[in-house]
This record gives structure tokens, sequence and C-alpha cells, in this order.
């Protein structure tokens, strides 16, 4: 059995989940009964059909097939004055300044205890978040004021970050490496080669030691399984980097097609020397702003040739709109924001709707942008999820406390939890893009017996273990999946009852939108 729970159903143990599973048994067998069978079918895939892995879909195991929800993630201890890993010194604090602070201080404290490590991350999973991008600054052999501790906000070491992963153990939530900026190195001066010949040296170094660290750590193979697997455009499972400021400047402004290749080149490199392959998705910088690099990606330009690139997993953004010239007000960079996602969106290259609830670093960089934080900007960024995050969901960032971005319950002068709130809507949405069937539970293009049995048996035996369009099996569209589904389309396929609503008859999304998710419905494909 998978060390990872489903994200979907409750678990139970002891004399409780035995007398579920005899419950489940009983039912579906009365299921079969009732409809004159010896016994229940089992669900039976397509025929002639081979399985859709669809391009930026997750591909682990309880996972497979389901839109990413990420958040961008510190790990690591507070800048409290303490030195939980090791550093020559403690780290230079920052508490002072934080422009919002969490409510609950067990989100300062993750490596006072593990119970604060297992907030953290159960906490994301309670929002919706299936995937947590776990930023990183370098090496472990780099000292501590050669990486992380001077610039990154959190006390992010290498020893933070397998703490993560063994937080995760358990937990309906994976990690993607976010490979990050730092003043002494940036991926956009060293790629797609290094001015000696070398792919991305830099790059290609930082991922190998993430792969041996967490892939190939012969004292924890279980870390393997927490890393983030995605779907490439052919189908393949990748392990999943996210790459910041993926701009260059190695390259000429019209060099789209080098651009393209040069995530190849690395990810091939990282192949070479490890056997595992990775992909990647893109901060694509915007053009014509003001973000570092000489070549910067574009949706009519670059997308194209991205488009051919077998590494690309997808494009997910860290506030593009930071990088407006001038001191645009937030209806205008709304404007802005609207236009730019809606341009990589409409390459076809799997786009994750990026949105934080506004930006105020003030304090740790004095006359950088401020926005947001207003009914207004969180109304329009959840418009943008609604038409341009079909593919999924970026949230930036869940603990960044210099730059006014977080999302766990905030004091109440910061918010309180109305960007908590505001991450729970935004999180089901992508999961409403996709049109379904209702009444046909296992997918197989039919509304008949089978698909009452699969709603039995993954409400009672854990089989299937998880349904990839729970949407499909409410057959009476209350919202919930319970008992009454199954017994709901048994009355109607045996007894006269009244039929499912729609989209019934025909692929369609649900009109009453609820609760309930679709993360993959093969016959609508």
């Amino acid at each position: 059995m998978s060390e990872i729970l489903d994200p979907q159903r409750p678990h139970a143990c002891g004399d409780g989940e035995r007398i579920r599973r005899r419950t489940g048994e009983i039912l579906v067998t009365l299921a079969a009964v009732w409809a004159g069978c010896a016994s229940p079918a089992a669900p039976q895939a397509l025929a002639g059909e081979k399985p859709f892995h669809r391009w930026g879909r997750l591909a682990n195991p309880r996972f497979e097939g389901t839109a990413i929800r990420t958040a961008l993630f510190f790990a690591g201890q507070a800048k409290d004055g303490s030195n939980p890993y090791g550093c020559p010194e403690a780290p230079p604090g920052n508490m002072l300044l934080y422009t919002v602070s969490p409510v609950d201080q067990r989100h300062l404290e993750w490596s006072s205890a593990p119970a604060n490590r297992d907030l953290a991350l159960q906490s994301m999973a309670d929002c919706g978040i299936n995937v947590a991008s776990m930023s990183t600054w370098g090496e472990d052999f780099l000292a501590c004021s050669e990486s992380w501790s001077l610039w990154a906000p959190m006390q992010t070491s290498p020893q933070s970050q397998d703490e993560m992963f063994i937080a995760a153990g358990g937990k309906p939530i994976l990690i993607l490496p976010f490979i990050e900026s730092r003043a002494n190195w940036t991926f956009y001066n060293e790629f797609p080669r290094w001015t000696d010949g070398r792919v991305a040296p830099g790059t290609v170094s930082q991922i190998i030691h993430l792969v041996e660290r967490y892939l190939q750590n012969p004292l924890h193979p279980e870390w393997a399984q927490r890393w983030a697997q995605v779907y490439d455009s052919s189908g393949r499972p990748r392990f999943a980097v996210a790459l910041i400021h993926a701009a260059s400047n190695r390259l000429g402004t019209g060099d789209h097609a080098a651009y393209a290749e040069g995530f190849d080149l690395v990810a091939d490199a990282v192949l070479a020397a490890t056997g595992v392959r990775v992909g990647f998705f893109i901060d694509a910088l915007p053009p014509g702003s003001n973000a570092p690099g000489i070549f910067k990606p574009s949706p009519a330009l670059t997308g194209p040739h991205l488009l051919g690139t077998d590494s690309l997993l997808g494009v997910q953004c860290f506030i593009p709109e930071i990088w407006m010239t001038g001191s645009p007000g937030d209806e205008a960079r709304i404007k802005w924001k609207r236009e730019f996602s809606r341009r990589w969106e409409e390459t076809g290259i799997p786009f994750l709707m990026d949105v934080s609830p506004g930006y105020d670093a003030h304090l740790v960089f004095p006359g950088s942008a401020r926005y947001g934080h207003t009914a207004a900007w969180l109304a329009a960024l959840e418009g943008m999820v609604e038409t341009w995050g079909c593919d999924g969901l970026a949230y930036n960032s869940w603990n960044g406390y210099t730059e006014g971005m977080a999302a766990m319950p905030l004091r109440p002068e910061d918010g309180g939890d109305i960007y908590n709130a505001w991450l729970r809507e935004l999180a089901v949405l992508p999961s409403r893009c996709l049109e379904f069937l209702r009444g046909d539970a296992n997918a197989d293009a039919e509304s008949d017996i089978s698909d009452a049995v699969a709603i039995l048996g993954y409400l009672f035996l854990g089989q299937p273990a998880r349904l990839g369009c729970p949407q499909s099996a409410d057959t009476d569209d209350n919202g919930a999946l319970d008992l009454s589904d199954a017994v709901y389309l048994l009355s109607y396929l045996f007894t006269g009852g009244r039929r499912p609503d729609d989209p019934f008859h025909a692929c369609g999304l649900d009109p009453t939108p609820d609760g309930l998710t679709c993360d993959s419905f093969d016959p609508c494909r």
C-alpha cells in the first residue's frame, strides 16, 4: 500500500475499519443482486483505448492525472536569532521586516518540533494544495553565507529540506524543488551555456545534488516517492523542477530556438550524470519589462519552440506583474496580468495560473512596489484562475512574510483568515474545467451497474483507491459522495427513478459548482 494517503477520502483503522469494509462488501453484493447479477462487474477500460497522460499533470501514484495546485514554500525556522542548522554564526534576523505574520507562532518554529512541520504541510493540504514548491538555494557543500543564510526569507537550509521530505510522508502532498536566484548565482547568467561552453553548470550541479539527495539516497529510499513527477508532452513522467527567473544573458533577443533547446540540454546533462529524467516548470519573465535578462521568452515567438521541448512541463511564474515598468496602480496591473496570462495559456503549453494576495516588501526592499491586498485584487485574480487556470494553480507564496505574501491564518491586523479562505476557494477551480458524464463513476463511457459498484467500492472498500472525477460519481448532485449516490443510480437504472442531472447523456461541466472536483475523465477528453 502506498505511503501517500488518498487526498479525497478519510481513513479509519482498527475495528471501525473492519466494520466499514464488511458493510461495503454487503452493499456491493446487494447492488449486484439488485441488478440480477451473479457478481459485481469490475470496471472495464474503454475498448482499444490507451492510457491518456495529459501534459503537465501529476504522474505519481494516487495523484495520477491530477492538476497541480502548488504553493511556494520556504522550509525552515524563522530567522529569529536561532541557529538550528549549525552555521558558523546565526543567520541575520529578519522578523522585524515582516509585513504580515501568522497568528499561530508554530509556523515560525519549523525546526523546533516535528509537529510544527506536520502542521505546516497539513495546513497546505487542507487548503487544497497538492504540491509544495520547495524553495532551494544551492548545493549542500556551499557555506551558509554562500547559499541561503543571507538571502532566503527563512532558514531554508538543505537540512530543513530534509525535514520537509520527512514531514511529507503519509500526507496528500508532493514536493517540487524550486531553484532560486542568489546574489552570487542566477540561472539567467549561465543559461543555456556558460562562457566555456558547459551547459548551465550551476543549474546542472544543483539538480544533480537534489537528485542524489532525494531520489538516490540509500538511507532514505522512501523520499523518492515524495518528489512530484509530471507528464511531459509525450506522456512520459519526469521528476519536476521549477526554475525562477527563466531568462538568459547568454542569448540575443531573437534566439528563441536556442532558448527552448537549452532546457533539453540541461535535462540531458542531468540524465547522463544520474540516470534520472527531469523536466521543468519555468518562470517566464516578460519581455519589455524591468525583469532581468537580455532574452526573455515571448508567448508568440518563443512559445512555438517551447512546444517542441521534450523536457518542458509547463509555465509556473512568480508574480510577473512585479516587473511592470513605471508605477502602475492595481487596475493597470490587473489588466496587464490578464493579457500576460491569456497569451501564455493560449500557447497550448501547460500554464499554472499564478496568484498572490498582493505584494508588500517595503521594509526588506525599500522603494519596491506595493499592490493588492484588496477585495478587488482578490476577485480579479480569482476570475483569472477560473478563465486560465484549468492546467493548475501556483500560489505565491505560503510563508513569504517579508513580502506580504502568506496563506495561513494571519494576525487580525494582517488580514486574519481572508487569504486562507481565498486559497481554499481557488484550489478547487482548476478541477472544475474538465467535462464529464454524471453517473459514469468508473469513466468507461457508460452509466450502468458497474458505476454503482465503483461508488460503493470506493466509499467502503478502497477499491478503487481514488476516483479521477468525483463529480461523475455525485449522481444525485448534492455536492457530496456518499451511499445515496449509489442508491440514486441503482434506482434510476432498475426501478424507474429520476435520471441523474446533466451532464448525463452528453459531456459537459457541472452547472451547480460545489466542492467536488474532476481531475481526469478520459471519455470526454
